[in-house]
């Protein structure tokens, strides 16, 4: 019995996947259902593996299997985060394109194929790239500048978003206004950093000056005298 595909009545808020991703006979039913519905998400988006097993009604372990084939054919990229004691912290995966020049299975490279221009497709992936860092970045001044420095490093575009995830996440991230420009923190390879320093608390009470009575000898008469009790005071003592 055939499946016919149809126009739907929807059909204009969809998801765009190269027909050569689904057809790639290296993964499974399951991991192109999973790429699928990564991609049918926003730019930035982000989910747990908890998640996603909750909302497609299945274990972690089959989310974690579809997960491990896309990254091993290059369509999920791993981030290692480290925290700030140096210690690895949490693992995060970015959505990516195949790695160039491995032939997706089912689509062979041709004995003698066509040249093609790959300059305009690295471009807008470089792009896209910056698009994430900047809706990501806090400090939105010169986009331009920035714009030339991130894709002048753009090899090291995943190093650079995950100092920036490290950066955001940093417990003593100062405000807006002394964050450096986007530019200036890409030019001096800013996701590199150690985290910022503590910042001393601003909020302590003044502490009230110390009697010179306390733990003094006299200390015993203060404390009569505090109470009404006199007889043990001295001429001109505590303000006679």
């Amino acid at each position: 019995m055939p499946i016919v595909r149809q126009r739907l009545d929807f059909e204009g808020r969809f998801t765009q996947i190269p027909n050569d991703w689904l057809r790639d006979t290296n993964l499974s039913l399951k991991a192109k259902g999973l790429l699928a519905q990564l991609l049918s998400h926003a730019d930035g988006w982000s989910v747990s593996i908890q998640s996603l097993a909750k909302a497609n009604n299945c274990g972690k372990d089959a989310i974690r299997s579809a997960v491990k084939e896309l990254e091993d054919f290059g369509y999920l990229s791993r981030i290692q985060n480290r925290t700030d004691a140096g210690e690895f912290g949490d693992t995060v995966w970015v959505t990516s394109a195949p790695i160039a020049g491995s032939p997706i299975a089912g689509n062979p490279t041709p004995v003698n194929p066509t040249p093609k221009n790959t300059n305009d497709k690295n471009t807008n992936s470089k792009l896209a790239l910056f698009d994430r860092f900047w809706s990501l970045y806090p400090r939105k001044v010169g986009k331009a500048s920035a714009r030339r420095a991130f894709l002048s490093q753009a090899d090291q575009a995943l190093a650079i978003i995950g100092g920036l995830d490290k950066m955001l996440t940093d417990p003593n991230l100062p405000p807006t206004q002394f964050i450096p420009y986007p530019a200036t923190w890409l030019n001096r390879e800013g996701w590199e950093d150690a985290p910022y320093p503590v910042r001393e608390s601003t909020g302590s009470q003044p502490v009230a000056p110390k009697s010179p009575y306390v733990g003094g000898p006299r200390e015993w008469v203060k404390d009569l005298h505090d109470i009404g009790e006199h007889y043990e005071c001295q001429p001109g003592e505590f303000g006679h």
